[in-house]
């Protein structure tokens, strides 16, 4: 038997539309945002899984003060998922809440290294632009407080023989444009 929130996102379809539409109910019903973080960060990737992501991404990056609560157990949960749409739902988060100075000051030397852990992670298994580019944008956050992520890039990006989407390429020259 199914929830109300799986219930609702089933018949979604990914237009922008659509997620809004679940954003506003999460809003409307606070009693279902641990229901839709779990959705949002079920590594089987089904189909109410990727639009959960979809959603909770908007739930999180309309409020960043959203994010802490769920924080740790979110980083806990983002190594196991494989799903491209899923990835670049939370990159994309990881990437604007970090580039939030507020957000980003809060964070312990543990939480940033499991950042760059799984950064580093989904870079060497992922194919899709979108979160390959959030992934590298992310690091490069952390780049002066952890020297090392240049040449872990360096391996990754330029010395891998990896081929990679024609839309990362632009983000590969920023890293190395010295």
């Amino acid at each position: 038997m199914s929830s109300p929130l799986t219930a609702f996102i089933k018949p979604l379809s990914a237009s922008r539309e659509n997620r809004l539409k679940g954003l506003r109910l999460v809003e409307e019903h606070p009693e279902y945002v641990n229901e839709l973080f779990e959705l949002a960060h079920n590594s089987e990737a089904k189909r109410e899984h990727i639009y959960a992501s979809w959603i909770w991404e908007f739930y999180i990056l309309n409020d960043f003060s959203r994010y802490p609560p769920f924080f740790d157990s979110s980083l806990h949960c983002l190594m196991k998922i494989e799903n491209s749409s899923m990835r670049r739902s939370h990159s994309k988060i990881l990437w604007h809440f970090l580039n939030n100075k507020t957000s980003s000051s809060t964070l312990t030397k543990a939480q940033k290294e499991w950042i760059i852990s799984i950064c580093l992670c989904w870079i060497i298994t992922e194919t899709k632009t979108a979160p390959l580019s959030f992934c590298i944008r992310v690091l490069l956050f952390f780049r002066s407080e952890f020297p090392e992520i240049h040449s872990h890039l360096e391996d990754l990006l330029l010395h891998s023989r990896r081929t990679f989407p024609k839309g990362v390429y632009p983000i590969i020259r920023s890293v190395f444009k010295n």
